[in-house]
């Protein structure tokens, strides 16, 4: 079993700017497939239970009107994933830390299993389009 995440980046319409994301991590045991699936379905509307997250501060934009601190341009987002991500998987891991995964086993009780992201974790990146109202819309690919 291992940790798996759906990771939605809330892009500004206006200005295809990020400065936050939401974030939902699962703890399943399944094929990539099956994860792929699970993940892929999910993404459509459980972004609405998910964590928000802001991007950390040492991401910034600069233009003429000053540094916005904490923001990537959508195209960026991908690129830095993994570093963006880095303290809130290690805060994921955490939480799951302090659930019991107990099972019994044949000589009885068995040692907690530790719930962590592999070196390389399992991310659906489904971006939601963020309207001037505040309503978001999630970019889905066709298919």
């Amino acid at each position: 079993m291992e940790l798996v995440a759906n990771v939605w980046p809330i892009v500004d319409q206006m200005t295809g700017v990020v400065q936050r994301f939401l974030f939902r991590a699962y703890a399943l045991n399944a094929t990539d497939q099956e994860i792929s699936t699970v993940l892929t379905i999910l993404a459509r509307s459980d972004y609405r239970t998910a964590q928000v997250e802001k991007i950390p501060d040492n991401y910034r934009l600069s233009s003429e009107h000053g540094t916005m601190f904490g923001a990537v341009e959508v195209g960026m987002f991908n690129q830095y994933m993994h570093s963006i991500l880095e303290d809130t998987l290690i805060a994921a891991e955490k939480s799951f830390a302090n659930m019991n995964n107990y099972g019994i086993g044949i000589d009885g009780p068995l040692i907690p299993e530790a719930l962590t992201f592999p070196a390389e974790p399992y991310l659906v990146t489904t971006y939601l389009i963020e309207l001037p109202s505040g309503e978001l819309i999630p970019h889905l690919k066709a298919g």
